[in-house]
């Protein structure tokens, strides 16, 4: 399972790019934080309809503090997504050999912090990029492409693939 903890708030879109991008890629999960024990109902009423329409049991959650929950996920490789880490490249093997991994994105600046409490600090790129990016990356990377692929259980529509058209049909 992989699941991805996003620290620090960004806007609704750049949140909901995330929500969209994990699941399409292959995440399992996503949780906000800190969000000062507050939700965001319309992110994840959001969530759900894309759920109930294409598929897939994509879950989204927010925690007030990320450091507790980091500290829960005890049977889980963390692993964080940063322009300062090991290039991809040479851990990919390595990280590959879990099950359950943590991606863990911050929104603005670097968490020092959070370097010490991680068990990868992987660079998608050593430039500035977006979280979304490095979560497209990292995941495309992971799954080798194949989660491009992935069928979603409970689908009520799919994309048929057309090269002048669009076609979506109900599954």
């Amino acid at each position: 399972m992989i699941w991805v903890l996003v620290i620090g708030k960004g806007t609704y879109d750049t949140d909901l790019n995330l929500c969209l991008t994990a699941r399409a890629f292959g995440a399992s999960a996503i949780t906000f934080s800190p969000m000062r024990g507050k939700t965001d109902p319309k992110l994840t009423k959001y969530c759900e309809s894309v759920n109930k329409k294409w598929g897939g049991k994509f879950s989204v959650d927010f925690s007030a503090d990320w450091k507790p929950f980091l500290g829960s996920k005890k049977n889980y490789i963390k692993v964080y997504l940063t322009r300062y880490g090991i290039p991809m490249k040479k851990l990919e093997y390595a990280v590959k050999t879990y099950k359950n991994i943590i991606l863990v994105i911050t929104m603005s600046e670097s968490v020092k912090s959070l370097y010490g409490l991680v068990d990868f600090n992987i660079s998608i790129s050593s430039q500035p990029h977006s979280s979304v990016s490095a979560l497209a990356v990292f995941l495309d990377n992971f799954y080798k492409g194949r989660e491009l692929a992935m069928h979603f259980e409970n689908a009520s529509y799919r994309v048929v693939p057309e090269e002048h058209d669009i076609h979506v049909e109900k599954a």
